[in-house]
């Protein structure tokens, strides 16, 4: 017998299918990335950004081969950074206007940075402050955007004299940063994201460098009773116990 239809149910399952399996992966991965299992969680990602393009995904993908990237040994960890930033930079032809993928695109960016060379270092330098600028114009409280200047501040403020002498002879000139600066950055960063381990920690290392050690203790004594959000946070809180017992 010849069917003179297609049943409207299986219309709706092939067109359906794909979907659903799409949104069934990216439940998966969702729940692999909140459980530490980056591998699992970018192949997952990886087997929906084609279905489900958008910029969402894209970033959740970055954050799933920045972080996993952070647990690798040194030597793999650059392809991993370059990975996450070809995600975001994907993830930016999709929402231009968003501050958060930029805010992320600082933070990889200064990663990447720490596999380059003196001249390629001070380039990216300016980028990151290009992107964490251009985040924080979209949206002021932007944590990670803050904290990404802030850092950017604290490293410029720790130049060495030879280090800013080269950088002024490939470019002119270098941006001045201050430790002032980096603790208003990163108060701001931990005001708005307070459970974020890595700012706490970054904020206290400016206090320090301004004297401010009764307020560097008790963030890092903060730091120290906080959940992980990220499989980093172990190192993280391997930097607060140290810092604490240099006080």
């Amino acid at each position: 017998m010849r069917l003179s239809f297609i049943s409207p149910l299986l219309i709706f399952f092939v067109f359906s299918a794909p979907m659903l399996f799409a949104r069934d992966a990216l439940a998966q991965a969702d729940s692999a990335y909140r459980a530490f299992n980056y591998p699992l969680a970018i192949a997952l990602y990886e087997s929906v950004k084609d279905d489900c393009a958008t910029a969402e995904v894209f970033i959740k993908l970055a954050d799933a081969y920045f972080y996993g990237g952070y647990e690798l040994p040194k030597a793999k960890q650059e392809e991993m950074y370059l990975k996450a930033k070809a995600s975001l930079e994907a993830a930016l032809k999709r929402e231009p206007e968003n501050p958060d993928i930029y805010a992320r695109l600082g933070q990889v960016t200064g990663q990447l940075a720490l596999f380059r060379g003196n001249k390629e270092k001070v380039k990216l330098g300016l980028e990151i402050k290009g992107y964490a600028d251009k985040a924080l114009a979209l949206d002021s409280k932007n944590a990670m955007a803050h904290a990404v200047l802030g850092i950017w501040h604290y490293e410029l403020a720790g130049l060495g004299f030879i280090e800013r002498t080269f950088a002024k002879l490939l470019f002119g000139d270098v941006p001045e940063g201050s430790y002032e600066q980096a603790a208003e950055h990163l108060a701001k960063a931990v005001a708005e994201s307070p459970n974020v381990i890595f700012y706490r920690n970054a904020y206290a290392k400016a206090l320090l460098k301004l004297g401010r050690i009764e307020e560097a203790k008790r963030h890092l004594e903060i730091a120290l009773k906080l959940p992980m959000l990220v499989a980093g946070d172990r190192q993280n809180k391997r930097e607060s116990r140290a810092l604490l017992a240099d006080l």
